[in-house]
């Protein structure tokens, strides 16, 4: 794999040496100081929205040509947010998810997957307008209680401008997956007994459950991909994979090639994070396809039919099946626990597929990963007994 520069290392790559600058000099420039150019130029820190903008004034180029630069570097370092769902999302069809939260955009915005470093946090989805004018939009979705989610929120908006130096209008918005995930958020609010000192805050918020399958298509065709929010839990189970043979066919229609085996992997985290009464066989009916065949059942699959070679091509298919539920197991773990899935994917290597299925659906009802973790080492105990 061809390896990506930072774009630190393409500034004095491709500027600074081509064109004799010292540090110093572009610092002065840039009006910040040599020391923090020094660590962007080695790569100790990704680059800011502000500084996007100085370098594209002085090198007559665009802040998007950098942020562009940033994001193609994040990605192939695999950063924990170019893992998530939702970020994904927003790389296949940003502004149809700007859209939902009100926000209209014409190809204006740069996804960035960014960590916010002092505590640790991942926004779900950060978006950096080509135009300085422009405001910058932070969504996060939320599918499950969680009281401090709207104090969660102002943290992250708080520590991504701090992080990035930036002063300007930010659009924050939560999306619930469910009204009783609203509900069960409390409001943000921060005030000192003299009433002196306060901090207050509201932000756009949609509730997916709220909407129909129309709404979203209104909004935009490529919405289609978040339906299964639109229905309740309890929706008939016949119904439900009508419904989702229908999604797929949507979805087969609306995507390029290159795409619709993403976003086909996406509605199918989707489903089993919002239906929990369904066996491994009606979740590929539901599907219309093999769970092997989304985008990381392929890329497992074959990893496990090479390793199976010498015991027979079947075996060799059933490991890689195996493998890619675990990975949509441990990749709904992390989004829920906000935990990497590198530290989800051990606990669940004794586990058989029914188990892993059966495990995804019984999240939802799960406040922590040592919920998770209790039901794990519960359900090994009774296998150990089987055996």
């Amino acid at each position: 794999m061809k390896n990506i520069m930072h774009p630190g290392q393409y500034l004095k790559t491709k500027y600074i040496d081509t064109q004799q600058k010292t540090i110093k000099s572009l610092a002065n420039e840039l009006d910040i100081t040599p020391k923090k150019l020094s660590n962007f130029i080695k790569g100790k820190q990704s680059i800011t929205y502000d500084l996007s903008i100085k370098l594209a004034d002085i090198f007559n180029t665009t802040s998007e040509f950098w942020m562009t630069l940033q994001l193609n570097y994040d990605q192939s370092e695999k950063l924990r947010g170019t893992d998530t769902p939702f970020y994904r999302l927003m790389t296949i069809m940003g502004d149809a998810m700007l859209k939902l939260v009100g926000v209209k955009s014409k190809n204006d915005y740069v996804p960035r997957a960014i960590v916010l470093k002092e505590k640790r946090l991942y926004p779900d989805i950060v978006a950096f307008p080509k135009n300085k004018d422009q405001e910058i939009v932070m969504i996060e979705f939320q599918g499950y209680k969680e009281p401090m989610m709207r104090y969660i929120m102002a943290s992250k908006i708080t520590m991504m401008c701090t992080q990035e130096q930036y002063t300007e209008s930010v659009l924050g918005a939560i999306v619930y997956t469910d009204n009783e995930y609203k509900e069960a958020s409390l409001p943000f609010s921060i005030q000192s007994q003299s009433g002196k000192s306060w901090i207050k805050g509201e932000f756009v918020e949609i509730d997916l459950s709220t909407f129909t399958e129309e709404d979203l298509v209104k909004i935009d065709q490529q919405l289609i991909v978040l339906a299964p929010f639109t229905l309740p839990k309890n929706y008939p189970k016949d119904e439900y994979i009508q419904k989702c043979r229908l999604w797929k066919e949507q979805i087969d229609e609306i995507y390029t090639d290159e795409t619709v085996h993403q976003v086909t992997d996406l509605l199918s985290l989707f489903i089993l994070d919002r239906q929990r009464n369904m066996t491994m066989k009606e979740v590929q009916a539901m599907f219309n396809f093999d769970i092997s065949q989304t985008m990381v059942g392929q890329e497992l699959l074959k990893e496990g039919e090479k390793k199976g070679e010498k015991i027979g091509k079947e075996i060799g298919k059933e490991i890689g099946q195996k493998k890619a539920t675990k990975k949509l197991v441990a990749m709904l773990m992390a989004e829920k626990f906000n935990i990497n899935t590198r530290r989800v994917m051990p606990k669940l290597e004794p586990l058989r597929i029914n188990d892993m299925m059966e495990l995804g659906k019984d999240l939802l009802s799960m406040d922590s990963y040592e919920d998770a973790y209790q039901w794990i080492d519960e359900r090994k105990r009774l296998i150990k007994v089987k055996k």
